[in-house]
């Protein structure tokens, strides 16, 4: 078992393999795989956070969401003048309109989404892309844990840029 997967499993994250396109970068030693599907959450769930420092303050584990990322870099890169990949680059991607990166090709659903990339959208993304856009190319079941989802945003917040416009689209 490789460090990173044993890292992974050692931190509660079950994974298993995505067959098809994903499967076979994970055999190219690009680690693609998901999160093993969790039970729903609990009724009662804490809405998500609009900031970074309210994230925090609801208790998000920036080390657990990091671990959590680890699903996330297959398909998408972080950093400014990252490459995109089989998603795109995810820098400053929070106050953004959904599918408005020039420079890659979305899917016509997500291109016609409507949507603009908030801790509440990304939130409801990550717990079912599918359903929450019917239609996206994106390969991935989702988080279905609040708090799995909470440290991913926040960690995500503070990798892409996204700290300070968290709140709000940019102008």
């Amino acid at each position: 078992m490789s460090a990173g997967r044993r890292g992974m499993k050692e931190s509660g994250i079950g994974l298993r393999p995505i067959p098809g396109l994903l499967g076979m970068l994970g055999l190219l030693g690009l680690g693609a795989c998901r999160p093993a599907p969790a039970p729903p959450a609990a009724g009662g769930e804490e809405p998500i956070a609009a900031t970074y420092e309210a994230l925090r303050a609801q208790g998000a584990n920036l080390e657990r969401g990091r671990v959590l990322s680890l699903s996330c870099v297959p398909c998408h890169s972080f950093a400014e003048g990252g490459a995109h990949s089989i998603g795109p680059n995810l820098y400053r991607v929070f106050g953004r309109a959904a599918a408005t990166r020039s420079d890659f090709a979305y899917s016509p659903a997500l291109l016609s989404a409507g949507i603009v990339w908030t801790p509440t959208t990304l939130n409801s993304w990550l717990a079912d892309p599918a359903g929450f856009v019917p239609g996206t190319t994106m390969v991935f079941a989702g988080f279905k844990a609040g708090a799995d989802r909470r440290d991913l945003i926040a960690y995500l917040l503070r990798e892409t840029g996204g700290a300070a416009t968290a709140a709000g689209p940019r102008e």
